[in-house]
């Protein structure tokens, strides 16, 4: 996997529920046969609510029945004050669906990164333009065109373009989805000022419905593409992590319907013999992890010109590789080598937490977490060790740090707070920290690998974003606390091993 390095979108980021609503219907599908052959049929129907997409000639690979699959998901977008007429492609996301590899992979081309190509019609050349203007010039078909001399080896069989109109309809129609928010999204238009879409997101983990999730994931005036096509990866983990084929069968046409009527696709998605080879796939694949591949953070900035993202052909055939063939999850995290000491209330040599990039931080996270003040409903935990050059988001009223409750879907409310950190990765910055809550199974605590560490007398649960760790848990009575990672899951595995261990009881370290 590669290393991890104001336009706004009115349609691209449903691309990411339509690969969960996939799988989910290729799980309830494939129940029985007929049953099955029946689903995908009124999926059909309900595909044939939305436009067939043109000009494709050339340009797909039919698929082979059992046979890995590639999707190339395409959503425009328009300024907040653009005509509808000008429209660029906001997001470009290939997915691969393979039952012989080891997780389905995903790869986010980058809007901005720099191309040339011949325009349709022998209309001249394109040089050194931004990669969402090919969806201006030529379509859905040019951009597949274009990505597929970028990365040659890459057989796209399916295009599915759709719009953001029905994101919000679509995510209140599962109950809504259960995030974890690194840190607060805010933004309120002023007369005169920078004038964007509207949001105020606290952090935390929290319930996001229709409005708000569609805020989340279209955020990016103050965040790079690589940001913001992470945190929409992370919001289909979560998707994918809370809906589930028993959801679905209950009404397997709320959320089909809502697709077809949001989509435009290509013919053969409009046929049961193609659609039905794609739910086969979704259900030998519905197992797997989603392993996200990203473009190296490299931008040229050109006087007078903007800033680009530039990519080496030795970068495009590392990434092309990891994207077909995604390595194995290691069986097991190195070992921490922090902390290393056993019992409450121990402190780690200074040696071993310098070799790992950490500092003693101590005092500082104790008057943080005091900020949090009585009333939280649960025992307030904050980590002694903290990633070199990291500070805690300065104290702001009800923000940073944050203590608030939790709606469970009982409709029970939940105490909970959350610390966050901020830090910079590859020249941007980035935040992870620490969440709390009384709420004993959150859906983001399901299902952690196989491997367990124990850590200062902590038994820690361990999820993984690939061979990476996204989030470290652990359970203490009537509460449960996790360490996550930021959305590039910068810290090290070891890193977030050591700081979770660290983990020290207010008032009593």
């Amino acid at each position: 996997m590669i290393p991890d390095f104001p336009r706004r979108a009115r349609r691209g980021t449903i691309v990411r529920f339509f690969l969960a609503g996939l799988l989910v219907v290729g799980l309830t599908a494939g129940a029985t046969a007929t049953a099955g052959l029946l689903q995908v049929k009124n999926f059909v129907n309900d595909l044939n609510r939305g436009q067939t997409i043109k000009h494709l000639q050339n340009v797909l690979t039919p698929a082979d029945y059992g046979k890995a699959q590639t999707l190339l998901l395409i959503g425009s977008d328009h300024r907040f004050t653009d005509v509808r007429g000008d429209a660029r492609s906001d997001t470009m996301l290939l997915v691969r669906l393979d039952p012989n590899a080891s997780a389905i992979t995903m790869l986010s081309i980058p809007r901005d990164l720099q191309v040339s190509y011949s325009l349709p019609g022998n209309r001249g050349v394109r040089t050194a333009v931004k990669m969402n203007q090919t969806y201006t010039d030529g379509g859905e078909a040019l951009t597949a065109r274009v990505i597929k001399q970028l990365l040659p080896r890459v057989k796209i069989n399916h295009i599915i373009n759709i719009n953001f109109g029905g994101f919000s309809e679509a995510i209140n129609a599962i109950g809504c989805v259960y995030a974890d928010v690194d840190h607060r999204y805010y933004h309120v238009n002023q007369p005169g000022g920078d004038q964007y879409s509207e949001i105020n997101i606290p952090a935390g983990y929290q319930r996001l419905c229709g409005t708000q999730a569609l805020q989340y994931v279209r955020y990016r005036h103050t965040d790079t593409d690589f940001v913001r096509a992470a945190r929409q990866q992370d919001f289909l983990r979560q998707i994918r992590s809370q809906y589930g084929a028993s959801d679905f069968a209950s009404n397997p046409h709320k959320i089909t319907r809502i697709i077809g009527k949001y989509s435009t696709t290509d013919p053969n998605l409009h046929s049961t013999d193609a659609l039905l080879k794609l739910v086969n796939l979704g259900i030998y694949t519905a197992g797997k992890p989603i392993r996200q591949i990203q473009f190296p953070p490299a931008y040229l900035n050109v006087p007078g010109g903007g800033s680009y993202v530039t990519a080496t052909p030795a970068v495009l055939q590392q990434m092309q590789n990891a994207f077909l063939q995604p390595p194995p999850k290691p069986a097991a995290a190195p070992k921490a080598k922090a902390s290393p000491k056993r019992g409450r209330g121990r402190k780690a040599s200074g040696s071993s937490a310098t070799a790992l990039g950490l500092a003693d931080m101590t005092q500082v996270g104790r008057d943080y977490a005091i900020r949090l003040g009585g009333g939280v409903g649960l025992p307030i935990y904050y980590p002694k060790l903290l990633s070199a050059g990291s500070q805690y988001m300065t104290p702001l009223q009800g923000q940073y740090p944050r203590a608030y409750r939790i709606r469970a879907p009982d409709g029970k409310m939940r105490g909970a707070y959350r610390l966050v950190v901020r830090t910079t990765s590859q020249g941007n910055e980035v935040y992870y920290g620490v969440q709390g809550t009384s709420w004993t199974d959150p859906p983001i605590l399901k299902a952690p690998s196989s491997d367990h560490r124990t850590v200062n007398g902590k038994k820690l649960d361990l999820f993984y974003d690939g061979v990476r760790l996204r989030t470290v848990a652990w359970r203490s009575g009537r509460a449960v606390y996790w360490v996550e990672n930021t959305l590039q899951d910068a810290l090290t595995n070891d890193q977030m091993l050591a700081i979770a261990g660290s983990m020290t009881r207010l008032g009593k370290g």
